[in-house]
Parts: structure tokens; C-alpha cells; sequence
């Protein structure tokens, strides 16, 4: 494995961000053990994907920093939902850094097979990774016909033009893909 992703996991969401929140990490040395598996689970999904490993390391990893910022509770669940945050993780539809659905089955080429749930994307960085990819490539085809920046709206469910979070995602991603870690 390269280290590029948890190279660029901590570029573009620094240890320490979530500190004063109501869902920190226990320590700066567990975060980076949660970025490590964040990582590996991105790598390993990547290098049995079709298509140039970069490309997919880089578009999970905006997806991730995008959709959660890498928060902890975001990673392994539950997700805070308390009070003015009460729609956090989809009001508790998503699971995982990715912010991945459960819908579908496991058709991993090592996939039980079973329903994808919420505690098993929680559970299974891999199965969300997974997830998150399988539903991104689905959004680049479904929505071709769009401008570039639109080509991620899928992920909110359908194919739509103009402003939404879709464009930010699109924008990291072409920043995650153009980084070069220093002294490299």
C-alpha cells in the first residue's frame, strides 16, 4: 500500500478539527489509527476497482473529507444527533465517512451477499468505501450528459444541474487529484 490516501486524508481534514466538538477522538494517536484504517479500507477497495487506482483513491478520499470531514462518530457510529444536529448523518440514514446509503447487497468479489444496513457500513469500512464508489461511478454515468460539476449529483439521489453540494465534491476532487504530498 502507498500511503498516498492517509497522506491526503490528513492534508485535507487535519487531526484536531473536530477537537471542540461534541464528537472528538480520544487522542490525536487514535485519530490517526481511525485515518490509517480509513485508508487502508480506501486502498484496498481501489486496487480491485476498474480503472487507475489514483483516480479512485483521490475521488474517495474528497467524498470522505466532503461528506464528514473524517469526523469520528461519522466513522464508527452512532452518529451525534442531538439537539441542533439531529440531522447528522441523514437524520441517521447514513453511516460511515462516505455518508453511504444502506440499500442494496454485498456484491463485493468477497461480498456475503447479504443487505447492506447502516451497522454494517459502520462495521465494515471496506463494505462503506465500496458503497460510496459503487454509488459515485453510478452518479459520473447517470449524469454524463451534464456539465462536469454536476456530475456527482446522483449522489443526492437523481441527476440535477446548478448549485448543491454535488459541485463542492466535484471541486475537492480535482484538488485531491492535482495534490502531490511534499518532498515527493
Amino acid at each position: 500500500m502507498s500511503g498516498w490516501a492517509l497522506a491526503a486524508l490528513l492534508q485535507f481534514a487535519p487531526i484536531g478539527q473536530w477537537d471542540n466538538s461534541r464528537w472528538p477522538d480520544e487522542s490525536h494517536d487514535a485519530a490517526l489509527a481511525r485515518y490509517r484504517g480509513i485508508a487502508t479500507a480506501i486502498e484496498s477497495v481501489c486496487s480491485t476497482s476498474k480503472g487507475p487506482v489514483r483516480d479512485c483513491e483521490s475521488l474517495l478520499v474528497a467524498l470522505a473529507v466532503g461528506e464528514s470531514g473524517l469526523a469520528r462518530d461519522a466513522d464508527v457510529g452512532p452518529c451525534y444527533r442531538r439537539g441542533n444536529w439531529w440531522r447528522r448523518c441523514d437524520a441517521g440514514k447514513a453511516a460511515s465517512v462516505w455518508q453511504a446509503q444502506a440499500h442494496g447487497f454485498d456484491l463485493r468479489a468477497n461480498g456475503d451477499g447479504k443487505r447492506i444496513t447502516v451497522a454494517r457500513l459502520f462495521a465494515d469500512r471496506e463494505l462503506a468505501a465500496w458503497q460510496a464508489l459503487r454509488v459515485a461511478r453510478n452518479s459520473l454515468s447517470l449524469c454524463r450528459h451534464l456539465a462536469q460539476e454536476d456530475r456527482l449529483s446522483a449522489l443526492s439521489g437523481r441527476c440535477h444541474e446548478g448549485d448543491g453540494p454535488w459541485r463542492d465534491r466535484w471541486r475537492l476532487w480535482g484538488k485531491v487529484k492535482a495534490w502531490t504530498p511534499s518532498g515527493t
